[in-house]
């Protein structure tokens, strides 16, 4: 039950990142729905945390899930493979 809740979570979080605006893992940002499905993911994880395990370690296991990998996301960019003539959103000049 517990590794089912940080799975949830980690899937909430990534749906969260990738439906925002200025994500550049994607293309393009997925819609509207998935952040209500993230946000949906997000709670039902806390609550399958709060049902296993003492509610002040679940809270603790729930934020720092959220800013683990919510800390992490931006970095995986970074690894990725650059191609030559593509250009990233985040290397274009504003001009």
């Amino acid at each position: 039950m517990k590794i089912l809740a940080v799975i949830l979570c980690m899937m909430g979080c990534l749906l969260l990142y990738f439906s925002h605006r200025h994500q550049n893992l994607l293309q393009q940002t997925l819609g509207k729905r998935y952040v209500y499905v993230g946000f949906c993911f997000i709670i039902i994880s806390l609550i399958f945390l709060l049902m296993s395990v003492p509610k002040l370690v679940a809270v603790y296991m729930w934020l720092m899930t959220l800013l683990v990998v919510w800390s992490l996301i931006p970095f995986v960019a970074l690894f990725k493979k650059n191609i030559p003539h593509e250009i990233s959103r985040s290397t274009k000049n504003p001009s």
